[in-house]
């Protein structure tokens, strides 16, 4: 059950054939797993322009919290100990963007598994490793590259993320009391105490939306039997508010094809309050070209927005996977 206590570098892919060529474009670094001489480890300096960010720490940790304090995986210690210190240590930081340097740690070339590894000595890269939970954490590196520069030689940043599976961080822990039966007895309070919409309200919701939104914007699909009436602010939390007029609102809902829901409700997307569509960074280049989306340009979609900028701003601030004032 319990393997160790992770490895300090990461593995990011391999850096032979096709894979290997866009994992030396990304890093604009071509000696993978070259780092021996005479037998022994040299560490090559594969970028030194990285940093993380306290403020997508903190909010790691933010998301992270529940699961720290009820635990719903398997720990090998109980980790609710360690949370305030990790806030407190990120709190501590004094800047936003803690800049380091990352190295070559990669399988060796004479190794046909040929694995690339990355690794950093500087203290920022421990403190990230302590506090990420396992299983349902990742790392995401974006390159960044300045869009409009004529100078000569200008480098890109690497800006290193950490996420919580956003999945994960929409389930609702059962851990919530001390025994079995309180659990039983707190669940069943729930479900004779809240009010939820009935069926007919929930056919009432979906028929307004497309009423009010007839098409996908983005397909221009008006079939009704490939629409979904998406809630902007989450039905569940609505429920859980206690404002089921929220959750029939239909102008809380918009009515989209099934890819572009799923990219909305898991908020890899979303939108201003004038309908400019605003795509986050948590897919790829390639992803939002089959998509048929481009997500650098400003595109105002016809979401009819007018009445719905409380539930946008809700879903920008609590759905949205981004930090939304980066992006606009």
């Amino acid at each position: 059950m319990f393997k160790g206590n992770g490895e300090s570098r990461k593995y990011v892919g391999s850096y032979t054939g096709t894979s290997g060529e866009r994992l030396s474009d990304f890093f604009e670094y071509q000696d993978w797993g070259k780092g021996k001489e005479n037998g022994k480890r040299v560490y090559t300096t594969i970028q030194d322009r990285c940093f993380f960010s306290k403020s997508n720490l903190l909010k790691y940790l933010y998301d992270a919290c529940i699961e720290y304090q009820k635990q719903e995986q398997v720990y090998k210690f109980d980790v609710a100990e360690f949370y305030n210190k990790h806030v407190e240590t990120v709190n501590e930081l004094n800047a936003d963007k803690i800049f380091f340097s990352i190295y070559d740690v990669s399988d060796f070339v004479d190794n046909k598994l040929s694995r690339g590894y990355i690794r950093s000595d500087s203290e920022i890269w421990d403190i990230w490793r302590k506090l990420v939970l396992p299983k349902i954490s990742y790392l995401s590196i974006l390159k960044l590259i300045p869009v409009n520069s004529q100078e000569q030689g200008v480098k890109p940043l690497y800006y290193f993320r950490i996420l919580l599976d956003y999945q994960f961080r929409s389930i609702v822990h059962p851990k919530l009391t001390t025994s079995t039966t309180e659990i039983i007895v707190e669940e069943k309070l729930k479900r004779t105490t809240k009010r939820t919409p009935s069926r007919e309200g929930q056919q009432q919701y979906r028929k307004k939306v497309i009423e009010h939104m007839p098409q996908c914007p983005f397909t221009k699909i008006s079939d009704e039997r490939l629409l979904i009436a998406s809630h902007i602010k989450p039905y569940r939390t609505c429920i859980n508010e206690d404002k089921v007029n929220e959750a029939i609102d239909y102008y809380n809902g918009l009515a989209l094809s099934p890819t572009y829901d799923k990219l909305f409700d898991q908020g890899y997307i979303t939108f201003t309050d004038n309908g400019e569509l605003v795509c986050g960074t948590q897919l790829t280049a390639y992803t939002w070209e089959r998509l048929n989306i481009n997500p650098n340009a400003k595109n105002v979609m016809r979401i009819y927005p007018e009445k719905r900028e409380n539930y946008l701003k809700y879903h920008r601030q609590n759905v949205f996977q981004d930090d939304i004032n980066d992006l606009i």
